[in-house]
């Protein structure tokens, strides 16, 4: 419906939006595999950007400026992690809290206003290089979704996860040390969305401590979307990266369009809601279809 949509430029416009949606939602795909998830990639996403951009203007050099931040956004994952592994606090209510938690921080660290003066004139350098004739955001996207791809289709944290999630006390009987691979999950998911801030105020020019509100959102709706199981031992890191393009260029396209952000929203909430509701009567089909099968074992 726009004619602008089918552009060389648009196409590298929404790689580039989509890069830091990739590289996050690939490491949550193997989290969730073990039955858990993270809703403060987002708080933790803004809180990165606006704390990246205030080391920045205050004079700091970009890489020290990124170390600490990445460190400091770690620090989401640790917490997320210790709560659910060693107090065996639900995932929903861990990470929900960090989510206020990172919106709080965000807010405190530039109280409330945007970081946009005195930063360095390549601030944006991250997000506006290339190499080898590609944006160097895109090249990072497929670096990470083919990491993360082969962790999770080539490597025993692939398989750890995907035993974990399918029966955790097997896993535990099996001698697999369920709980430091899941504190090492949360780590990493919360480094990269640390990244995945760093990357939007490089993107943008600015640390602002409201983008990218929903970000966990569009994290949960394409891994769901690609085909993991909220429930755990079944993902595809392949599935999710196609279904994290899904909901760019479906944002894309409504953006061309004039949609507002909030009927956006509106639409990804009933992607969500569609994509889990087949996905669990996949599964409940499969199951059913085996019952035959099993029950002539047992006998």
């Amino acid at each position: 419906m726009s004619e602008h949509f089918f552009q060389l430029n648009n196409y590298f416009n929404m790689l580039k939006q989509s890069s830091a949606l990739l590289i996050t939602a690939s490491a949550a795909t193997i989290l969730m595999m073990t039955a858990n998830f993270d809703l403060s990639t987002g708080s933790n996403l803004a809180f990165s950007g606006v704390l990246y951009a205030q080391l920045a203007a205050s004079g700091l050099p970009l890489t020290l400026a990124a170390a600490i931040t990445l460190a400091a956004g770690t620090c989401f994952g640790i917490v997320n992690g210790i709560l659910v592994t060693r107090y065996d606090i639900s995932p929903f209510i861990a990470t929900l809290g960090m989510l206020f938690v990172g919106k709080g921080l965000a807010l405190v660290v530039c109280n409330g206003q945007s970081v946009r003066s005195n930063l360095p004139d390549h601030f944006n350098a991250m997000m506006s290089e290339s190499f080898l004739g590609l944006p160097v955001p895109i090249i990072m996207a497929v670096v990470g979704g083919t990491i993360f791809w082969i962790l999770a289709n080539k490597s025993l944290l692939g398989k750890y996860a995907m035993v974990i999630g399918s029966n955790k006390n097997a896993a535990v009987l099996s001698g697999i040390n369920v709980n430091a691979i899941c504190l090492w999950l949360f780590v990493i998911v919360a480094a990269l969305a640390a990244l995945a801030g760093i990357m939007t105020a490089s993107r943008i020019g600015a640390g602002d401590p409201r983008i990218n509100e929903f970000f966990f959102m569009d994290v949960i709706v394409a891994i769901m979307l690609g085909g993991t199981s909220l429930t755990g031992g079944k993902g595809t890191i392949s599935g999710t990266l196609i279904a994290a393009l899904i909901v760019i260029v479906i944002g894309n396209g409504l953006s061309m369009l004039n949609v507002l952000i909030f009927w956006q929203s509106v639409i990804k909430g009933i992607i969500l809601i569609v994509a889990v509701t087949f996905n669990e009567k996949i599964l409940i089909g499969d199951l059913g279809s085996k019952m035959p099968e099993l029950e002539n074992s047992i006998d």
